[in-house]
Formats: structure tokens, sequence, C-alpha cells
């Protein structure tokens, strides 16, 4: 039997599940661990930042966290619109085809000549780039900015535009990261791509320090200087970081320019729809910079926001996705839907498990855990209030976020991007729309909210499309689940908001103890009712998770 999506086959030969199920646990674990060390040190890198620039002007006294937010936010967008979806999303599959089903020779062949053709196309896009940067301000200030005293919207891009120029070098070498991460994680080389976003974020670490001690002003020529040349230096350790290993393989980069190879036409051939899917997300992402400049703090609460949201996603979520995205890809080629299905159904339920508990974390805890760990220095009271509520409306969207992530790359897997292309016209549509009402009546909370309704949005429609083409995706294994999830998640809350409220009434005075003691003891025994509960509910995925956390200790080598 055939089926318009090209996974049927006739009773696929019986596999041994457990030696699969072992291998994405170990994967996964790798993944979790790196990622781990990256998002700690990526906090303590926001940490440093929001230290000596704080979140607004009212408290922060310069410009710099707008601006310098606002910048270098601007390389992933064009490096994400020009190719990097790209890489990230058709790269591994095709390459995973042609090393399963070509000579190795061939398979590398096509890695160089995709590495020289992105080093090419990246290099001409900075260089265009900082001939522009003014122009690239201009767009992304184009309702104007926050204005107050001596600030208005021509010196926030002035000096949005400087700091634009230093970061664009960035695109080159999250192109050759992104590759470099490809090729690794499909020879099945997870620890050194988990781990190369720790030397981009020690370098940046090390840059503030510097920052910090430099005399004058904060917002000087030199400072300036120093703190966009050091985050570009970080980008560049995270990319140079992984070609050691890749030479171990024998996978040396050299310029090979082949665009009309077989693979590499396939790649442009299907990243049409791609292009079309991040266009529009980064027309929506455009809109939000573009409303929450217009409020002061707006810009960098968003981001802050997002870098908490990002920690449990990227340790947990991203690590089940990248180590179950090769998998799927060789099941998809194998036309194995069976399998495929038992992959993405274990993959959602184990995501649900993991991070439903990290968004009732978010949800009762958030102001106290910003106050311990970012109320110091020019950070204050106020933008703790305002970064505080900007994570709650985040941490709604936390699930739907991490289950569509999942679902998207399914369809990836499968060397199909015109469906999510389709959906995300639907879905960037209820996001801007959502996006523009809320931020009237909420500010930049409401985009946080709107980030929220378009992923519920999203996560629906995707998994409707996943199951009517896959026929099923074990949609009442993943409900049972969710379902205990949720009860065990709840208790947790209880117990969270009871030692809350306990603690409050006892400690009136804040200090670093008190507020440690805030933060630690509900979330310990948060965790350990969630624990608890989610056994007593017959969680099954518990087991999973313990058997990646217990591999920690036994990691020895990279495989």
């Amino acid at each position: 039997m055939n089926g318009g999506d090209g996974l049927e086959v006739p009773e696929p030969e019986r596999v041994d599940l457990q030696v699969d199920a072992t291998t994405h646990a170990r994967h996964a674990s790798i993944m979790a661990l790196g990622t781990a060390l990256s998002r700690f040190t990526g906090f303590l890198r926001y940490a440093g930042l929001a230290y000596v620039l704080g979140l607004t002007l009212k408290y922060g006294k310069t410009n710099l966290p707008s601006t310098y937010n606002l910048a270098n936010s601007m390389p992933n967008m064009i490096f994400d619109l020009v190719i990097g979806g790209i890489i990230a999303s058709l790269f591994i599959p095709v390459f995973v085809e042609y090393l399963t089903t070509k000579s190795r020779e061939e398979a590398y062949h096509v890695a160089n000549s995709a590495t020289t053709i992105a080093v090419v196309l990246l290099t001409l896009v900075t260089v265009a780039g900082i001939i522009i940067s003014p122009l690239i301000i201009r767009l992304m200030t184009l309702f104007g900015s926050y204005s107050s005293g001596d600030t208005s919207t021509a010196i926030i891009r002035q000096q949005a535009s400087f700091l634009l120029r230093f970061f664009l070098p960035q695109i080159i070498f999250y192109g050759l990261s992104a590759i470099f991460t490809g090729l690794l994680n499909s020879h099945g080389h997870f620890t050194i791509p988990a781990f190369a976003p720790i030397f981009n974020n020690l370098v940046v670490i090390f840059t503030v320090i510097i920052y910090a001690l430099l005399p004058g002003p904060r917002d000087n020529n030199l400072h300036i200087v120093v703190l966009a040349c050091g985050t570009t230096l970080g980008v560049v350790a995270q990319a140079l970081v992984q070609i050691p290993k890749l030479r171990k393989l024998g996978l040396r980069p050299r310029f090979v320019f082949d665009p009309r190879h077989p693979a590499l036409r396939k790649i442009g051939r299907l990243s049409l729809p791609l292009f079309g899917y991040i266009l529009l997300w980064q027309m929506s992402t455009w809109f939000v910079f573009a409303l929450a400049i217009q409020e002061d703090g707006g810009v960098p609460s968003y981001q802050y926001a997002q870098m908490f949201f990002q920690l449990p996603y990227g340790i947990f979520a991203v690590s089940i996705i990248t180590a179950l995205f090769p998998t799927l890809s060789e099941q998809a080629v194998a036309k194995s839907r069976g399998r495929f299905r038992e992959t993405l159904s274990a993959g959602i339920s184990s995501t649900l498990v993991v991070i439903m508990p990290c968004a009732v974390i978010y949800l009762m805890l958030n102001r106290q855990i910003i106050t311990l760990l970012l109320q110091h220095g020019f950070f204050k009271a106020g933008d703790t209030a305002l970064l505080s509520q900007v994570l709650f409306f985040f941490a709604l969207g936390l699930v739907p976020y991490s289950v569509d992530m999942l679902l998207t790359k399914a369809f990836y897997s499968m060397q199909d991007t015109r469906t999510p292309m389709i959906i995300n016209c639907f879905v960037v549509g209820v996001n801007v729309t959502a996006n523009y009402f809320l931020f009237k009546s909420l500010g930049v909370k409401g985009l946080a909210l709107g980030f929220t309704v378009s992923y519920l949005f999203a996560m629906s429609v995707d998994g409707s499309v996943l199951r009517a083409r896959l026929k099923r995706i074990g949609g009442l294994s993943i409900i049972i689940t969710f379902f205990r999830v949720s009860l065990a998640s709840a208790a947790m809350a209880l117990v969270i908001y009871g030692s809350n409220y306990l603690l409050n009434g006892v400690y009136a005075q804040t200090s670093f103890h008190v507020d440690l003691l805030k933060v630690a003891l509900p979330l310990l025994l948060g965790a350990t009712t969630y624990i608890i509960a989610a056994n007593a509910l017959r969680v099954e995925e518990l087991k999973i998770l313990g058997s990646m956390l217990s591999r920690y200790i036994s990691l020895r080598k990279d495989r």
C-alpha cells in the first residue's frame, strides 16, 4: 500500500524498539546536559548584561538595553530568513539520505558544496546589510520608538545602526555553526554541537566584565564598540570550536562550488515553500519588535522573557526534538510509517511530561525568580514587575510551542516543507492580529499573550493535519498522558502556592537569603509533589527521563 505522504510500506520488518529507545535516551541525555550548561551560561550572560545595563531607560539611565537587544536580534532574523531555516530543516534529511543511500564521498561532496554556497551567500548579505544598516533599523522602528527626556526616535535609530554594523558579521558564523552542527548530528555526534554555544556565552560574559571595568559613561563609543565586538566574537567561537571534531570524522571543509548537484537542486526546490514559511514568521517578528520598541523596556523585556522561556524548552524539548529528528528522517526515507508514528507519539508525550511542570513554575514563581536572579545593579524592582508580567503570559504558551516545534520537525523529516508553509500563513495572520489588539490594551505583555495564542492555534492545526496524513499518531496515549500530567501539575501548583503564601507571611523584609528561600523551597516542594503524583498516576515517560538523567554520570565519549 502506498500513501500520499510517502511513508506507507507493506508490513515493515520488526525491529528491536528497546535498542532505539536506548539510543534516543542517550542522544537526548547528551543534548540535555550540553544544553543545560549552555542555557546556564546563557543566563549568566543575560544576567551580566542586566546588571550593567538594566532593562529600561527609566532605571538603567541608558538607551542600550533597547538598542543593543534590537540590533543584536537582526543577525538571527536575517540569517534565518536567508538560509538558516533551510540548513536546520532540509540539510539534515538530504544529507542523511545521501549517507544511507549513496557513498560517504558523495555525501561529503554535497556537504562541502552546501557550505561553500552558504558562506558566499551569507557574506554578500552581510556586506549589503552593513551598507544599509540605517535602513534596516528604520524599518524596525517604523512606528517610532519610546521618547523620554533627550531620547528620541532619531537617537534610538542612530545608536542601534552603529551597533548593527558590528553585529552583522555574525550571520556568516551562524551559517557555519548550523552546517557543522547538522553534519555532526547526522553522524550521531551530539556533544560538541550541544556544548558549542557555551563558548559563545563565555566570550560575551568576559566582554561584559571588561565593559564594566572600563572608565567613563556606559554608552560612550569605547564601551559600545567593546560590547559589540565581544558579542560577535562569541558567535565566531561557537562555529570554530566544532571544526576539530569534523576533521576527526574526515570532514575537512573545503571550497566546492557545485550548485547543479542533484542534492543541492533538491534542497533548492524544497526550500521555496520553506522560505515562504520563514518569511511570514520574520514579518511577524518584525511586527513584534516594531511595536515593542514604542515602550521603554519593551524590546529587552520581551527578549529577556523569551530567554527564561527558552530555558526549559532548550534543555528538554530541543534535546528530545534534536535526538529524534535524524531518526524520524531515517524512518521517513525507509517509508516505515508505523515506527514513525511511534517515535512521534513518544516524543510528544515526553515533551508534555517535562514541559508542563516548567510552565507551572513560571506561572507561580515568575516574580520571585526574576527578583532573585536579575534584580541587581541597574536592574530595579520596577524592571522586575514589568518582566515578570511578560514572562507570565509567555509561560502560558510553553507547552503548545514545544509540541508544535516537534510537529513541524515531523513534516520536515518527511521532506515536506509546503504543508507547514501553508499552515503558517494562517498562524501568522492569527499572530499579527492578536499582537495588534493585545498590544493596544496590554503593551508588551500583550505581545507575549499574542505569541501564546498563535502557538495554540499552530499546534492544533499541525496536529490535525499530521493525524489525517498518518491516519493516527497515538492520540489516545497522548491524551491519557496529558490528563495525568495535568493532574500532577495541578498538585504541584497547589503546593507552590501554599508554600509561597506561608513564606510571604513569615518574611516581610527582602534580602538575598530570603529571596533564595522564596524560590528554592516552593520549587523543591513543588517538584517533589509532581514526581510523586506523576508516579502515582503511572506516567510511564518518567522512566525514560530517569534513564536520561542516570546517563549523565556514565557519559564518557561522544558516539
